[in-house]
């Protein structure tokens, strides 16, 4: 994942495409309105690729290099990192959790446990956004359907219990359609 000590270290602002290094759009929303104008059937590829160029702040072509180097960012990725591979293919992920169908338990998550409003707050870098959110508290309620939609009922072996963690999952399961965040470097593929 990340090879860069955030403690010490600035959080990226730029990405190499083709041996170059150009600044991005870093803000969490634009990320989180990135996937929805991914899942949206109604853009066709040609009009998400013009949308995927304004997240970069220079002119560039937007080719595979590019659209690579935007996803590695998205998903927390430093080319640096010794371990770090063009070639490693990250298995597809159960998604867990939505954007836009989980907005309240987001917010009011961020309100719990850091006293921040999304709504808002003018700034909060990508990284800086995904580290809260992954370090939200178990009990929150985000959390708690990430757990709950995560289980795999067929770990499951008390009956009773299964059938409790099942009705949970009925109510709260997301579409189909949804995509994780791992979609994302696939979508032009």
């Amino acid at each position: 994942m990340i090879s860069l000590n955030l403690f010490y270290e600035k959080y990226p602002s730029t990405i190499r495409v083709h041996e170059k290094w150009i600044p991005i759009i870093t803000d969490f929303r634009e990320y989180i309105r990135l996937f929805d104008m991914l899942r949206c059937d109604e853009l066709k590829s040609r009009e998400k690729v013009f949308i995927i160029q304004e997240y970069f702040l220079e002119d560039i072509t937007i080719d595979a290099d590019a659209i690579m180097a935007l996803s590695d960012f998205i998903l927390m990725l430093d080319p640096a990192d010794e371990q770090y591979s063009e070639e490693i293919e990250t298995p597809r992920k159960k998604n867990l959790f939505s954007y836009t169908i989980d907005y309240p338990y987001i917010l009011s998550g961020f309100l719990r446990d850091y006293g921040i409003d999304l709504e808002t707050i003018e700034y909060l870098h990508w990284w800086k956004f995904r580290a809260l959110f992954d370090g939200l508290s178990d009990d929150t309620e985000i959390k708690q359907r990430i757990m709950y939609r995560g289980i795999d009922l067929s770990t499951v072996k008390d009956k009773e219990e299964k059938k409790r963690i099942a009705r949970i999952q009925r109510a709260i399961r997301l579409p189909a359609e949804q995509l994780s965040d791992y979609d994302i470097g696939n979508v032009f593929a």
